[in-house]
This record gives structure tokens, C-alpha cells and sequence, in this order.
């Protein structure tokens, strides 16, 4: 039963990092957009290339992890806490 658990909590870690990961580049392409547009009167959609692609996607996938990390953290603080006082 507990390895079960154990597999739920990596999946969520999993989906969580992906969803991270999924929006934290769409977050990201647009304010590269929107710096890149500044002092443009025409908004043209541009994807960065080279180095700088791979520092955004550092970036993100980064921070997702970190997230989903924490989030796991904080899931495992609560449930021990539940069961905790549950035993009491």
C-alpha cells in the first residue's frame, strides 16, 4: 500500500512538473515577445533561438521542478500532520 502512495505522489510530482514546465514557456515566450515588440508598432510572434532557448528552458524546467518539489513537501507535511492528529 505504501509503495502505492509512493507512486501516486511521483506522478503527481510528474504532472505537476509538466504543467509547470508547459506554461512556465508559454509565460515565458510571451514577455520575450513583449520585450522584443516594445518599440515596435507591429507585434511579430518570434521564438528565441541558440543559447537563449536553452536559458529559458533552464529557466522553467528549473523552477517547475522546484515547484512541484515543494509541492510535494507541503502534501507530505499536511497528510503526516492529518494522520498525526488522527492517532491522538
Amino acid at each position: 500500500m505504501k509503495r502505492e502512495k509512493n507512486k501516486k505522489r511521483d506522478k503527481t510530482v510528474m504532472i505537476v512538473t509538466g504543467a509547470g514546465v508547459a506554461i512556465g514557456l508559454a509565460e515565458a515566450l510571451l514577455y520575450y515577445n513583449l520585450g522584443k515588440n516594445a518599440n515596435s508598432k507591429s507585434f511579430k510572434f518570434g521564438i528565441p533561438k541558440g543559447k537563449e532557448l536553452l536559458q529559458t528552458l533552464t529557466v522553467v524546467a528549473v523552477t517547475s521542478v522546484l515547484t512541484a518539489l515543494i509541492s510535494k513537501g507541503i502534501e507530505n507535511a499536511v497528510t503526516s500532520e492529518k494522520r498525526n492528529s488522527q492517532m491522538a
